[in-house]
C-alpha cells in the first residue's frame, strides 16, 4: 500500500461513529413514538371504561334526573381528573358530557338510547422527543358511552298520574306494583 492510500483510510476515522450516532437517534425517536402512543392506546382505553362505569351510574334510577346527570359526572370526574396529565389533556373545559347525546331524540324508549356520558381529550404525539411546540402531531379523541336512562321517581310517577287519568275516563281499575 502507498502513502496516498494509508492517507484516505486516516482522513474518514469518524465518519462511522457520526453515522452510528445518527442511525441511534433516529432509531431512538422511532422508539420514543411506539411507547408514548402505546400509552395513548392504553390511556384511551382506561377512559372508555370510566365513560362506561358513569354511563351506568347516569342509567340509574333516582330521585330526580338531575342527580343522575350528577352521579354520572361525579363517576367520570373521579376516575379520569387529574390523571395522565403527561399523556392527555381534557378539551373544552373539563371534557365531560354526561346527559342526552348529540342524536337524543324523546320520541319514547325506543329512541331514547342516545343518552350517557362522553370524554374529550387530546393528546399530541412527536416523533422527536425533543420535538418544539408545533412540530407534534395533535390527536383529538372522544370516548363515548351510551345507554337508555331508567325514569326517575318523579318522571315515574308523572307517567303513573297520566295512565291513571287515561284509565279514569275509560272506567277501569289498575294495581302498580312497579314500586316507582
Amino acid at each position: 500500500m502507498n502513502e496516498m492510500e494509508c492517507n484516505v483510510f486516516q482522513k474518514n476515522e469518524g465518519q462511522a461513529v457520526i453515522e452510528f450516532v445518527l442511525g441511534l437517534l433516529i432509531v431512538i425517536s422511532f422508539f420514543f413514538f411506539y411507547i408514548r402512543m402505546s400509552a395513548l392506546f392504553a390511556v384511551g382505553n382506561y377512559i372508555h371504561y370510566a365513560t362506561f362505569m358513569a354511563a351506568r351510574a347516569y342509567s340509574s334510577g333516582s330521585t330526580d334526573q338531575s342527580i343522575q346527570e350528577e352521579s354520572g359526572r361525579n363517576v367520570l370526574s373521579y376516575m379520569v381528573k387529574g390523571k395522565f396529565k403527561s399523556v392527555i389533556k381534557a378539551k373544552n373545559g373539563d371534557g365531560i358530557n354526561v346527559g342526552p347525546g348529540p342524536y337524543y331524540q324523546s320520541y319514547g324508549p325506543v329512541e331514547e338510547w342516545n343518552q350517557g356520558a362522553s370524554y374529550e381529550f387530546t393528546s399530541k404525539l412527536s416523533l422527536y422527543p425533543w420535538s418544539k411546540e408545533g412540530q407534534s402531531i395533535q390527536v383529538d379523541l372522544t370516548s363515548e358511552s351510551w345507554m337508555p336512562r331508567e325514569q326517575s321517581e318523579t318522571e315515574c310517577k308523572a307517567s303513573i298520574g297520566k295512565v291513571k287519568e287515561f284509565l279514569k275516563i275509560k272506567n277501569i281499575a289498575m294495581e302498580w306494583d312497579n314500586g316507582c
